[in-house]
């Protein structure tokens, strides 16, 4: 009997839908940073950001599956049943997995010489944070990202002339991310939301002693619908 009551605490006191699944697809513009430092280590600033096209696709679910703990009677759901805080806490929080498509494209000049970057990077990324709701449909999302992006294509205006950047390794080299997007969502019906994010990442390449250094900060501005299965 204890058991089932404790069963039912966690039913009722996880706020979520059972089995709840997310599918998102978003759209948005990209803004990019060139974070270029000299073979002697010193931070330039001749490469301003440059306006990009950012598209994505993610699947988001909830850590805790109420429907799924109950259903198994597993000693994980007599823990939650028993620790109803740190139920309800777990019970905000979610994982992100997604692929994008995203443009990091800078302009600049050196010595009166004008630059500009062109390219088009695939990414994969893995979220976790949470949601929580707060006003008549809306809610407010904070995810920590890790994310991976190679280029696909890239070119170099210079002086008139167009170079391919696949040689680069600067460039051409799987990049590594870290960073943070903030959203905010409406609920529109049961199963659909729309949400803009704000989304911030960066890579972080170490400098090798009397090489140049080159890192990315894409900041994107996403628009976006939720589609949500129960």
């Amino acid at each position: 009997m204890r058991k089932y009551i404790c069963l039912t605490a966690l039913a009722i006191c996880v706020n979520i839908s059972a089995r709840a699944q997310h599918w998102k697809w978003e759209a948005g513009l990209t803004s990019t940073d060139y974070k270029f430092k000299t073979s002697t280590g010193a931070m330039t600033n001749f490469m301003k950001p440059n306006g990009g096209v950012h598209i994505g696709f993610a699947y988001n679910k909830e850590v805790i599956d109420t429907t799924a703990l109950i259903s198994k009677f597993s000693k994980s759901a007599i823990f939650f049943g028993n620790h109803q805080t740190l139920a309800k806490i777990a019970s905000y929080f979610r994982y992100d997995l997604g692929l994008n498509l995203t443009q990091l494209n800078a302009v600049g000049d050196v010595q009166n010489k004008q630059l500009a970057y062109q390219t088009s990077f695939a990414g994969i990324h893995a979220g976790f944070g949470p949601e929580v709701k707060v006003y008549r449909g809306f809610s407010i999302a904070l995810l920590g990202k890790l994310a991976g992006m190679q280029m696909l294509a890239g070119t170099q205006l210079r002086d008139n002339n167009y170079f391919a950047l696949r040689q680069d390794p600067s460039f051409s080299k799987f990049q590594f991310f870290y960073g943070y997007n903030i959203s905010i969502h409406k609920r529109l019906a049961d199963k659909t939301s729309v949400f803009i994010a704000y989304d911030v990442t960066q890579t972080a390449r170490g400098q090798q002693a009397g090489k140049t250094n080159l890192n990315f900060k894409p900041t994107n501005f996403i628009i976006g619908i939720k589609l949500s299965q129960f």
